[in-house]
Parts: C-alpha cells; sequence; structure tokens
C-alpha cells in the first residue's frame, strides 16, 4: 500500500486499476499488516468533478493471528475460574484490562480491573508514562507484568491483546468469554 492519509483514510492501492481508492473510517496496521473495513471507490477529482464516487466493491482487511512465526508467543487463555480467582486474590505480577469504552464500564466491570480503552484510545500502551498516567488518572502497567485483556464478547480484547505486543508488552493474557461470560457465570451463582 502507497499511501496513508488522517483519520478517514484513503489507501492508494497498488494491485487495483489506477484512480481507485480505498476508503476506511478506521485503518489500523500490526507488524505492517493492514486492517480495518472499507470500500474500493474512486477520488472526488477533476475528471470526476460532476459525478459522485463509485463503489467498486465492499473490502474487509484481516488480520493475521498472533503467533511464534511473527515474533510473538501466543497470549495465555483464562477461563471464568481463572478470572474469579485473580479478581478475590490479585496477584501482583498480573493486571486484568478492561477495554471496553467508559460507558460500557459504568454498566459493571470485573472487580480490580483498570479501564483502557480499545476503540477510543488505541494508543495507549504506546504513551510515556506522564502521558499515560495524565490522560488515565493511573500508573501505565509495567511491562514486567501479564496484561490479562477483556471486553464485552472476547473480540476487542483479543485486538488489544495483539496490540499490546506490539507495544512490547511480552506477558499478555486474553479472557475470551469477556463480561458477557463472567456476568452470566455470576448470575448463575446467586
Amino acid at each position: 500500500m502507497s499511501s496513508i492519509l488522517s483519520r478517514f483514510t484513503r489507501v492508494n492501492l497498488r494491485s487495483v486499476e489506477r484512480g481507485v481508492w480505498l476508503r476506511a473510517a478506521r485503518l489500523y496496521s500490526v507488524n505492517g499488516t493492514f486492517f480495518g473495513r472499507a470500500v474500493l471507490q474512486r477520488p472526488k477529482a477533476e475528471s470526476f468533478r460532476n459525478t459522485t464516487p463509485e463503489v467498486i466493491r465492499p473490502t474487509l482487511f484481516r488480520r493475521s493471528q498472533s503467533s511464534e512465526t511473527d515474533g510473538f508467543a501466543p497470549p495465555s487463555i483464562y477461563n471464568y475460574e481463572d478470572i474469579k480467582k485473580l479478581s478475590l486474590n490479585p496477584e501482583k505480577d498480573k493486571i486484568l484490562v478492561d477495554v471496553r469504552e467508559p460507558a460500557e464500564v459504568d454498566q459493571g466491570f470485573i472487580p480490580t480491573a483498570i479501564n483502557i480503552p480499545y476503540k477510543s484510545a488505541p494508543h495507549a500502551l504506546s504513551l510515556s508514562e506522564e502521558a499515560f498516567e495524565e490522560q488515565f488518572g493511573f500508573q501505565k502497567p509495567s511491562k514486567e507484568k501479564e496484561l490479562i485483556f477483556y471486553c464485552l464478547g472476547g473480540v476487542r480484547s483479543n485486538y488489544a491483546q495483539e496490540l499490546a505486543g506490539n507495544f512490547g508488552y511480552d506477558k499478555r493474557g486474553n479472557y475470551p468469554g469477556s463480561w458477557e461470560d463472567w456476568l452470566q457465570k455470576e448470575n448463575s451463582r446467586k
């Protein structure tokens, strides 16, 4: 891909016909692999001045999963029982990270978890310690500690743990059941 521009990203693709652009509301790069929802369209230009952009075809970029071949060890996978033990008896070398948005967290969260929203702040773990603390109001997690990610249903937590690996966090975990699993199991215990 030859160019990336601003928040509403347009990427000029070499493999498609000349004059066709990729437009995506969010496009991220992980290890040089781009992903996000997008459509190919013709740009508004002099030759297209009196026409609206023509949608060519929808495209979905897919990210590759972390593996030992791309330099990352796979994350540890946690289940409800593991997370329940961690919430009742916090370990100093493990941090539970809720990657949902603050409005979602206001409706409930797993005890002892910190909130670092994935969608609104994907860059959070790349910030300096001072900037992180100023933005979030608590100390930036150490790279020596294992970060265990969860979200609503397990999708954002998987992406967040992969992104954390790119920022130098080698000790990562994922709770794929996430908040929905936690809430279901907690309600069934009552």
